[in-house]
C-alpha cells in the first residue's frame, strides 16, 4: 500500500510540475506576444504610414501622368489650331492684297473713265456750233455774205476765237474747197508783209507746210 501510494504521488507531483511549467510557457509566451506587439506596434503604423503614402504618390504619379498626356493632347490640339489660324491669317492676308490691288485697278479705271469723261465734256464745250461746220477732223467758220479786206478778215477771225484757214495738206485743201461757193474769192492766212515773196502764217508764224497757188498767182491785183 505504502509503495503505491508513494509512486501515486510521485506521479501526480511530476504532473502537477508539468501543468505549471506549461502555465508558465504559456504566461511566458503571452507576455512576449504582448511586448513584441507593443514594440511592433509603432513600426506597423510607420510602415502603413509609408505604404499609405506610397499608394498617394503612386495615384499622384498616374494623375500627373494623366494631367501630363491631357496637356500634351492639348498643346498640339492648340499648336494644330494655331497652325489653322496662321494658315487662314494667310490667306486673309493674300485675298486682302488681292482685293486691295483689285480696288486699286477699280479705281485707277474709274479714275480713268473720268478723266475721259472730262475731257469728252470739255471738247464738246470746245465744239462750237452753227454757224461752224465739220471738215474733215477740224470746225470752219465759212463766211458767204460779207466781203472784207485781209486785215478785217484776220480781226474777225480772232474776234470769233480762230484764224485764217491755213491748209495742211492736199486733202484739206480738198475738202474744205468742195465746201466753197464757185466764182468767189475768199482769204487764207499767209502773208507776205515782212518780206516780199516770203510768206509766213498767221497762225504759227512760220512758214507754210504745204503750199498749192493757182497759176499767175500769188499777185497783189485787187
Amino acid at each position: 500500500m505504502n509503495t503505491l501510494f508513494v509512486f501515486f504521488l510521485a506521479s501526480v507531483l511530476v504532473v502537477y510540475g508539468s501543468e505549471n511549467n506549461l502555465q508558465e510557457s504559456k504566461q511566458q509566451k503571452t507576455s512576449c506576444v504582448n511586448y513584441c506587439s507593443n514594440i511592433m506596434k509603432p513600426v506597423l503604423n510607420v510602415t502603413r504610414n509609408l505604404q499609405n503614402q506610397v499608394n498617394d504618390f503612386k495615384h499622384q504619379t498616374k494623375c500627373l501622368s494623366q494631367f501630363e498626356s491631357t496637356n500634351k493632347m492639348m498643346e498640339e490640339k492648340f499648336a494644330s489650331q494655331d497652325k489653322k489660324i496662321d494658315q487662314k491669317l494667310g490667306d486673309l492676308s493674300n485675298a486682302t492684297e488681292e482685293i486691295m490691288e483689285q480696288i486699286k485697278l477699280q479705281g485707277k479705271q474709274v479714275e480713268q473713265q473720268m478723266e475721259h469723261l472730262h475731257k469728252t465734256e470739255e471738247l464738246k464745250k470746245q465744239i462750237p456750233g452753227p454757224p461752224y461746220q465739220k471738215i474733215g477732223s477740224k470746225y470752219y467758220y465759212i463766211e458767204e455774205s460779207e466781203e472784207v479786206n485781209w486785215f478785217r478778215a484776220v480781226n474777225k477771225c480772232l474776234i470769233l476765237g480762230g484764224h485764217l484757214v491755213n491748209f495742211q495738206n492736199q486733202d484739206e485743201f480738198n475738202a474744205v474747197k468742195g465746201k466753197l461757193q464757185a466764182n468767189q474769192d475768199y482769204w487764207i492766212d499767209l502773208n507776205d508783209l515782212a518780206k516780199e515773196g516770203e510768206f509766213i502764217s498767221v497762225a504759227t508764224g512760220q512758214k507754210p507746210k504745204f503750199l498749192n497757188w493757182h497759176i499767175y498767182e500769188p499777185n497783189n491785183e485787187n
